[in-house]
């Protein structure tokens, strides 16, 4: 990448701008000089780093204005505040002026990218005397250097995610392979070669201590080989881990970010709210929650909605100061900004004590511009009048002005609502005020999530979503054409497979008829959703998915496993909507059950042609790498049959085999054992322990395989 000599100087001076911002907001809040040392002298000091910053990369012009600045502060501190108030607007201006030069050095950022915010202090700041609005500069200042920022912090986390997921496929690689596993097992039946050829042969013949003490050295050191790479890759997997979640952590910015800007934005609205010298409305903006950190995207998503909806509050909400007065308010109306955490999701607030919203001119305005009949709309309450003016311009207003008018502001923060996947609500009281309500994800890229299975396709759901999860057989989905429903709690919920939302071939059910079903719940909405299996809980980096990939809404991105796989992100309020939607499945529509094979095998090569012979012959095929993974497998469902590797890390496929028929749920299960071990001895030991076929690789024949299959199930 380019060296870009202002990279670290377009974040400083945002910083110091913020800050200038803000304390002139505040100076123009107080009441007497000598409440005002302190500040001016902040501001000064400010204004001077930043004149020597600009000055040393060489930006005349920044280094120009900041000199300007310290010119236009320094009355302060020796006159009265009275006087001195005109010069606020020039101030600002002289930030704004600052603010574009900045802007024009982040020519090199990611083209339509969405502006980020930029930090700032957590404050109570006002906006209270009339004055014409300070003219702005075009876009977000230095939003360019922060998602060039970001961009950096993305490629690194892109990075590690993919070193993470080639670490652990690496792991599950050297666990199938078994090198050398397998180098220190035959260690171990050499030294029971050289015991047994001990105890046969002449002992004057070779040194037979001298060969076996060489052979137990190699299987000691190979074990402490195996030992060592298996702890050396652990613990760079944990590493990797480790630094992938700090990464995540760059993306976190906190809440403060914005409230500059908001109190900003407060203030430029007043003045052009106001009708004359006198008639500007007083605003007091409240912040709270600063210190809550949010991803950098849904904090700039954020910053969109909270800038609308602190702009409708001046515009239609508060009141001038004599008609506060007359209602026995406070002359100074007051904005309240609260971010709050609520698990993995923050609830974002954006109150007034205004006026409240006009719901019979914003019904009328909705039944004018078409968007409701009006026996509908007379039904509705404020806040669905207000997400249906979302969709489409809506406006109160009789003509348009600066700040009002043009009904837009609305269908920004629906806009905002629908990208970030929340919930808005909506509470008004005439006379007293307007509460909007936002609940979003904290992060859209990483947050815990439950791992499930269906129909051959690996998901994910946000886990704050899930209620819980449980077993439920056929005999507890109540069915009906306008939909199936399980009982819950007393209540009826919405039942439909995963498999079917996603319009995927489902998995055959197993035979003692019970399913998985996860419960999920969001803002009241409650649905419940048959899966195949629960694989566990993650937390990953969601990728978005390209719009021509997306085969359904519920998918909003994708994420990798260990081993490197894909695994589709699912929106859990669509997923409730989805499910809520769907009519009864038919009886007739399901498919007759196919016969179930579990194949177990160390040896990828050997799992997957198997696999896909089966495949072929119309058998529906679960695969382990392992006998305790099979174990596992099998105690979590039924299988026709058990396809079984003998020779492999940890438990042999023998022990596996005398393991299930010492079962009681699994002895009736038929095996077949399909091994490298050919001798008489081998095949003898294997039909011992159960198997009811004996199939040797070296020898391995895809008739003869199927034959087998099909005798012991058909």
């Amino acid at each position: 990448m380019e060296k870009d000599p202002f990279r670290y100087f377009r974040i400083e001076a945002r910083e110091i701008l913020d800050a200038l911002s803000q304390g002139i907001l505040e100076l123009e809040s107080l009441e007497a000089a000598s409440g005002a040392s302190a500040s001016v002298e902040r501001l000064l000091r400010a204004s001077h780093t930043l004149k020597g910053a600009a000055g040393v990369v060489g930006h005349e012009a920044i280094a120009k204005l900041a000199h300007r600045l310290e010119e236009l502060l320094a009355p302060f501190a020796r006159a009265e505040l009275a006087s001195q108030r005109a010069a606020i607007g020039v101030l600002l201006g002289v930030v704004d002026a600052i603010t574009a030069e900045l802007a024009s050095l982040g020519a090199r950022s990611a083209p339509g990218a969405s502006p980020e915010p930029r930090p700032a202090a957590e404050a109570r700041s006002p906006a209270s005397e009339p004055e014409a609005p300070a003219a702005r500069p075009p876009p977000d200042p230095v939003a360019e250097s922060v998602r060039l920022d970001l961009l950096e912090v993305d490629g690194v986390l892109a990075s590690i995610a993919d070193v993470h997921a080639r670490l652990a496929s690496a792991r599950v690689a050297s666990a199938e392979t078994g090198g050398l596993a397998r180098a220190e097992l035959a260690a171990r039946k050499l030294e029971e070669w050289l015991a047994a050829a001990k105890r046969a042969a002449d002992p004057s013949s070779l040194d037979w201590d001298e060969a076996m003490g060489a052979a137990e050295r190699l299987r000691v050191e190979l074990r402490v080989e195996r030992e060592d790479l298996a702890g050396a890759v652990e613990g760079a997997e944990r590493r990797a881990r480790e630094a992938l979640e700090d990464a995540r952590s760059l993306r976190l910015l906190p809440a403060s970010t914005l409230f500059a800007e908001l109190a900003r934005a407060a203030r430029d609205a007043a003045s052009a709210a106001a009708h004359g010298p006198d008639t500007r409305p007083r605003v007091d903006v409240e912040t709270h929650g600063g210190a809550l950190r949010i991803d950098a995207r849904v904090l700039g998503l954020l910053r969109d909605a909270l800038l609308q909806l602190v702009r409708n509050a001046i515009a239609h909400a508060l009141e001038p100061e004599a008609e506060r007065l007359r209602a026995e308010k406070p002359p100074v109306g007051r904005i309240v900004i609260r971010f709050e955490l609520r698990g993995a999701r923050a609830r974002v607030s954006c109150r007034d004590d205004g006026r409240g919203i006009d719901v019979a001119a914003l019904r009328a305005a909705a039944v004018a511009g078409g968007l409701a009949p009006a026996s509908s709309a007379s039904a509705m309450d404020a806040g669905a009048l207000v997400r249906l003016a979302m969709r489409r311009s809506v406006t109160t207003r009789a003509s348009a002005t600066e700040l009002a008018g043009r009904g837009v502001g609305l269908q920004v923060v629906g806009t905002v609502v629908e990208r970030l996947r929340g919930e808005l609500v909506v509470r008004t009281e005439p006379g007293r005020g307007t509460e909007f309500e936002l609940d979003v994800p904290v992060s859209m890229t990483a947050a815990p999530a439950l791992v499930v299975q269906a129909g051959g396709v690996v998901a994910t759901i946000p886990l704050d979503a899930v209620s819980r999860t449980a077993r439920v057989t056929d005999g507890d989905v109540v069915r009906s054409p306008e939909g199936d429903a399980l009982s819950e709690a007393g209540e009826a919920v919405r039942f439909a497979s995963l498999a079917r939302v996603l319009g995927v071939p489902a998995a055959t059910s197993a035979p003692s008829d019970t399913r998985t079903v996860v419960l999920l719940e969001i803002g009241g909405a409650r649905a419940a959703l048959g899966v195949d299996r629960v694989l566990g809980v993650a937390s990953a980096v969601v990728l978005p998915v390209p719009a021509p990939a997306v085969a359904d809404a519920v998918v909003v991105g994708a994420s990798l496993d260990g081993e490197g796989d894909p695994r589709l992100a699912l929106e859990p309020r669509l997923l409730v909507e989805a499910v809520r939607r769907l009519p009864g499945e038919p009886r007739s529509a399901v498919a007759p059950a196919k016969k179930s094979v579990l194949v177990v095998d160390d040896s990828l090569t050997s799992r997957m042609l198997e696999r896909s012979i089966l495949d072929a012959a119309g058998y529906e095929v679960t695969t382990a790498a392992s006998a305790e993974e099979a174990l596992e497998n099998a105690r979590e469902r039924a299988f026709s049959l058990f396809v079984v590797d003998v020779e492999m890390p940890g438990m042999s496929g023998l022990e596996l085999i005398a393991k299930m028929r010492a079962d009681p749920v699994l002895s009736a299960t038929p095996a077949v054992l399909v091994t490298s071990r050919a001798s008489p001895e081998d095949r003898r030991r294997g039909l011992e322990v159960g198997a009811r076929a004996y199939i040797v690789k070296g020898e391995f024949a895809q008739d003869e395989f199927l034959d087998a299959v099909r005798r012991l199930i058909g």
